[in-house]
């Protein structure tokens, strides 16, 4: 069994604050008229705390009450997001329904809809983040239904577009797309 870094309150606390201040600079953003206060009730928030409350739990030992939370969580938001999963501060899932995460990430994180970090069948190697797992560096979008799947290394300030899952490592400074959409005339339509 692999032993599990222990994580302070303190830097437990820490994280959830970078949260918080981060989701709250994007709300924000989008209504500069008039600023939320606070975006602890925020369903993105809620989310993002209770995982914050189960890995802690989980490095603590205490794996029944982080396995708990993490289906609190489940239930509350949709979003299943693993208690081992190692994620930096400034972590934002901005849609938690659907979302599934499981690996390794830096800071400043950001998740859209139905977007997920797993592992992938067949495919066991280590690179940092557990057997078959990813690791990804920091400043990472993930954009509406994307994936990052297995062994793999994802750069720094990387943007994996919508409906892209990868597979392969991604180089820093990279935006993962699709090519340019074909447009088929249908013949059997007037």
């Amino acid at each position: 069994m692999t032993t599990v870094q222990r994580l302070s309150v303190a830097d437990t606390r820490a994280r959830m604050r970078a949260d918080h201040a981060r989701l709250l600079g994007i709300l924000r953003s989008g209504q500069p008229d008039a600023p939320p206060r606070s975006a602890r009730l925020h369903p993105a928030y809620i989310c993002v705390a209770l995982y914050r409350i189960s890995n802690h739990l989980y490095r603590a030992g205490h794996r029944l009450s982080a396995r708990l939370v993490w289906h609190l969580n489940l239930v509350l938001t949709g979003a299943d997001i693993s208690e081992p999963a190692d994620l930096g501060p400034g972590l934002v899932i901005m849609h938690p329904p659907g979302t599934a995460i499981m690996g390794t990430a830096g800071r400043n994180l950001t998740v859209m809809a139905c977007a997920g970090i797993g592992g992938e069948l067949g495919r066991r190697d280590d690179v940092g983040a557990g057997p078959g797992l990813a690791v990804l560096g920091d400043d990472v979008v993930l954009e509406p239904h994307s994936g990052v799947l297995g062994p793999i290394r994802i750069g720094h300030r990387v943007r994996v577009g919508a409906g892209i899952a990868v597979a392969r490592d991604v180089p820093d400074d990279t935006r993962v797309e699709w090519p340019a959409p074909r447009y088929i005339r249908r013949r059997d339509l007037p």
